[in-house]
């Protein structure tokens, strides 16, 4: 048979294979975005129960990332950016597994490499199989399906007919409405996004079914952010029309606003109905001390009061929408033809806006009379709305810290989980926050300048290649304009808030920087005939997808691995808990869950715990031992532990060891030095030296003791008129004076000296 027949006879054969290969990847993702939201965002908390569904997510994007890189062996053009932005992106987790060579916490510094991991997989695969219509229109389906169900999940629960834990957050003003994210404020920012979205569709949409369905869901989104009662996604919104207009043609910028500010009225008008009857429900559903959660019927009245009243400015928004396009679509573009013509055409609305906009605020803002129309929790939200506010003030703190952190870790950083491990050291306050607030801010932390300026690198460099092919190609534009406006809505958001410390957040972001991308994949070509023939080398070829398959098994065996340890764990501690297992049965147990995840602090915890408890009944000195042996291994990987610093320092005092002792507590100080408890446990420590010592003849110790209760009395001091010079504005944090002990150990000094 010739060279020809059987290249003739191979060709449907590859065809098919690269089709197959294409739909595994296409279904992985959409898969995934339907899938994952419902284990609380895929939240990333840096605690145990956090982490086992992450890993879960985490395997499963590496698997696509594995069919995504058979699909660019056999199918993809490799003189293309897309080859050297899949490069490029492997950059971001590459810079995390370098910080944790030099890392804060080695067991989150590698989990949040697989997670940087997991995002540059989901852009590659995103990358290349979005680049058919077929699979991008799959994958934007299952991304507004995902969302659509999320919005519809929050109102089942604000409507009583659902309870999902903390879908209702219970705030110091009440209740806010949080869905599957467990935190109202990242809700707003997923809601923002999804709104302009929704907006774009209801333009843009040809089909008059697609139209209704994004229409009727414009009234059950602003509803949902109104419950939400954020005030830092309100301010995204207008920034995010003035960027998204422009991409507009002057005809559909005008349908966009009117179909917004429809939508938006008509909700306003239920809402005062929504929110009395809303309140009402929460007390008979959500849970409390003294009962557990409690649904009601649909049918009952209040919660038919509500549907009935979203249904109907469901169907108005939606009769009204189809009517712009029935009647008054056609006459715009006839009538504003010559006007869209100009070249200041694309710019005129977006002037408007910013026209109305600000009369809106002031109104607002400046208004009692309208701010009387709204629920009041929503008008003193509104009233709030300041650069003093307190929200304001706390993150400016945040991201002034983190700068500070910065400084000492300043090219790689401290690596991941350096935030929640250090941030009290440096804070200005007694703030309690385990996140930064702050998506960047967080990256600089984890991953130091080097990694934020690669973070901001990488976006801008996607962000203007496609407003570039965008401008270039209006042939190919299309409805993947709309993971442009998801992507920059919730970074936009993420930047005053830690919406991407939810995983699922993360991912939507990357995924829809590839899909974005992929519908241009054959205008991203090299020019330069020098690039084109460096990758169109065989090795080059083969490169790229071997390294991408190899380091998706490695990362696969890590986190299967990780998985492995956390589910042995989990058993070991129901044993302990549900069966009440002896102590000789579990440590064995507990010891194959510490070797598989040496790192991981919660294991050692554990362990200690166990141990002294232990001791504590038998008084065997190898149980203390081997106490203070694994409490010294888990803080050599997580030396900012507070809970295993706080077992060493308790170890060593019931061993004896004293001088051990007060060395560790010192060692807390410098790292948690808001913390009241330990200037407690440090001064009660040192009173006692200094009693032993007198008793002992000891004076120059004595002296060198005494010397220490007074520095600490004095820094607690400092610090109490540093909280007194706070703005008025701006809560405190967590509470910091001296306690009845440290009064009481003081007292003890003075008499003691006094002898």
């Amino acid at each position: 048979m010739s060279a020809r027949t059987n290249e003739k006879a191979n060709t449907p054969a590859t065809a098919a294979d690269v089709a197959l290969l294409r739909w595994i990847g296409t279904i992985g993702i959409a898969l995934f975005l339907v899938i994952f939201p419902y284990e609380k965002g895929l939240f990333n908390g840096y605690e145990l129960a956090f982490e086992k569904p992450i890993y879960t997510a985490a395997i499963f994007g590496y698997v696509l990332l594995i069919a995504a890189a058979a699909y660019v062996y056999r199918k993809a053009q490799h003189h293309s950016y897309r080859g050297f932005l899949s490069i490029g992106v492997m950059i971001l987790p590459l810079i995390y597994w370098l910080s944790s060579f030099q890392a804060v916490s080695s067991y989150y510094a590698k989990f949040m490499t697989l997670v940087f991991f997991l995002l540059a997989a989901l852009f590659i695969a995103s990358l290349y199989l979005a680049e058919s219509k077929q699979s991008r229109k799959t994958i934007e389906y299952a991304l507004m399906l995902s969302s659509y169900l999320i919005v519809l999940l929050g109102i089942f629960n604000l409507f009583g007919q659902m309870y999902y834990r903390d879908a209702l957050w219970l705030a110091h003003d009440g209740y806010r409405l949080s869905s599957v994210f467990q935190y109202s404020n990242t809700y707003a920012g997923f809601l923002v996004a999804l709104f302009l979205v929704s907006l774009y569709y209801a333009v843009h949409c040809i089909r008059p079914s697609a139209r209704i369905i994004h229409a009727a869901m414009l009234v059950p989104i602003w509803i949902s952010f109104m419950f939400t009662y954020s005030r830092g996604a309100i301010v995204v919104i207008p920034v995010m029309i003035l960027v998204l207009l422009p991409f507009l043609r002057f005809t559909k910028q005008i349908a966009y606003l009117i179909f917004m500010v429809l939508s938006v009225i008509v909700s306003m008008a239920i809402l005062g109905k929504l929110t009395t009857n809303a309140d009402a429900i929460a007390k008979l559903v959500q849970p409390t001390e003294t009962k557990a959660e409690s649904p009601i019927s649909l049918f009952s009245s209040l919660p038919l009061q509500n549907w009935g009243l979203l249904l109907l400015g469901m169907i108005v928004t939606t009769v009204l929408v189809m009517l712009y396009h029935a009647k008054v679509s056609g006459w715009m573009e006839t009538k504003l033809s010559k006007v869209a013509t100009r070249k200041w055409s694309f710019a005129a609305m977006p002037v408007i806006a910013i026209i109305l906009a600000a009369i809106a605020a002031g109104s607002l803002l400046g208004s009692s009379a309208i701010r009387g129309l709204l629920p009041d929790k929503i008008a003193t939200r509104f009233e709030n709305i300041n650069l003093q506010q307190h929200s304001v003030l706390e993150r400016l703190t945040f991201y002034k810290d983190g700068l500070h952190v910065a400084e000492d870790y300043p090219l790689l950083g401290g690596g991941g989980g350096a935030w929640q491990a250090m941030y009290e050291q440096y804070q200005n306050n007694p703030y309690w926050s385990r996140q930064a607030h702050s998506f960047f801010v967080q990256v600089l932390v984890e991953s130091g300048w080097l990694g934020l300026i690669a973070l901001i690198a990488f976006l801008a460099f996607v962000y203007g290649l496609y407003i570039r092919k965008f401008i270039r190609h209006p042939e190919l534009r299309g409805s993947h304009f709309i993971f442009f406006i998801f992507s920059l809505g919730l970074l936009m958001h993420s930047a005053i808030d830690f919406d991407m410390s939810y995983v699922f957040i993360s991912a939507v972001v990357f995924i829809c920087l590839g899909s974005m991308l992929a519908p241009y994949g054959s205008k991203l070509t090299f020019e330069r005939i020098s690039l084109k023939t460096v990758t169109d080398q065989g090795w080059f070829k083969l490169a790229v997808p071997s390294l991408l398959a190899i380091l998706s098994l490695f990362a696969i065996i890590i986190a299967a691995r990780e998985t492995s340890a956390v589910n042995k764990y989990d058993k070991t501690y129901a044993l302990a808990v549900q069966q009440q297992t002896s102590l000789d049965e579990l440590l064995p147990m507990l010891d194959e869950a510490i070797d598989a995840s040496p790192s991981h602090s919660a294991f050692a915890l554990t362990k200690v715990n166990w141990l002294e408890q232990a001791y504590a009944q038998t008084s065997n000195a190898e149980l203390l031992e081997d106490a203070i042996q694994t409490v010294n291994l888990g803080r050599e990987a997580d030396p900012y532990n507070r809970v295993l610093l706080m077992s060493q320092y308790r170890l060593f005092q019931t061993k004896g060891s004293f001088d051990e002792s007060l060395d560790v507590i010192d060692e807390g100080l410098k790292k948690f030095p808001w913390d009241i408890n330990l200037y407690e446990a440090a001064i009660t420590s040192y009173v006692k030296a200094y009693e032993t010592a007198l008793t002992g003849k000891n004076e120059l110790s004595a002296g060198k003791y005494s010397q220490r209760v007074n520095e600490l009395s004095l820094e607690i001091q400092r610090r109490i008129d540093q909280l007194a010079e706070l703005p008025p504005e701006q809560q405190q944090g967590r509470s910091f004076a001296f306690t009845p002990a440290i009064e009481q150990a003081l007292s003890q000094l003075e008499l003691a000296s006094a002898k």
